[in-house]
């Protein structure tokens, strides 16, 4: 009953996870809950994670939402954004970097629900696409509170994409920073990869499920989605 149980949260977690956001929460939820330590916990999560949003990006570029060479771009130098990220020390207390990540999702959130109709970039050239890639990776690899929303919010805000993209380049961006904080993990051996490898197949599956799931919908029902996720993390940052 208990692995059954596992399987169908890890299946669910897969699929919120590529639909917009939200998979962590639950891996992670049920990593704690099998009195894992710590490290262990977010060492396998990253692992799990890191393959949530493979099948996630394989299923948007597959569907032809996913642009290759800006979502590449971003990705790379969001890399290097973790990597100093990860040599620094946090300097701002709990208080601010949950304000800041409030702040930047109500910005970046007016401009992801405006619509749909074309619009040119508030800022071009590779070097924006540069800086703001090592400021994700940088946010991602240090403070992490709602990677997947704050991503798409920064590529609305910027880019102008809409979205579904936003969505698709996110992911993509999101699983390589997994993968290096995951093999991090893993030269400390910090990571159950029994458990990890049990939870990859159902997570795989509702990533997979979820990417056409999101494909399918309307701008309209994506945005409310988007918009609900939004809410419930704000008043969970700004309430915890």
């Amino acid at each position: 009953m208990e692995k059954v149980l596992l399987v169908s949260l890890a299946l669910f977690a897969g699929f919120i996870g590529s639909l917009m956001s939200g998979g962590s929460i639950v891996i992670f939820f049920i990593l704690t809950s099998l009195d894992l330590p710590i490290k262990v916990a977010i060492g396998t999560l990253k692992m799990v994670i890191a393959g949530l949003t493979l099948v996630s990006s394989i299923g948007y570029l597959r569907a032809g939402v996913l642009d290759p060479r800006l979502a590449s771009f971003l990705t790379l130098s969001a890399v290097l954004g973790a990597y100093l990220g990860s040599l620094l020390v946090l300097g701002v207390p709990e208080w601010g970097a949950r304000l800041l990540v409030a702040v930047f999702l109500v910005i970046g959130t007016y401009f992801t629900l405006r619509g749909e109709e074309k619009r040119e970039p508030a800022l071009g050239g590779r070097l924006w696409q540069f800086l703001i890639g090592i400021a994700l990776g940088f946010y991602i690899g240090v403070l992490g509170h709602a990677s997947t929303l704050v991503a798409i919010s920064t590529l609305g805000l910027f880019f102008r994409l809409d979205i579904l993209r936003a969505n698709a380049t996110a992911k993509l961006l999101i699983f390589v920073t997994n993968l290096v904080a995951f093999l991090s993990y893993a030269s400390h051996g910090t990571v159950d990869y029994s458990l990890g490898a049990l939870l990859l197949v159902p997570v795989a599956i509702g990533s997979w499920l979820g990417a056409r799931t999101a494909v399918g919908l309307s701008p309209r029902a994506l945005r409310a989605v988007f918009l609900v996720l939004v809410v419930i993390t704000l008043l969970n940052v700004l309430t915890w």
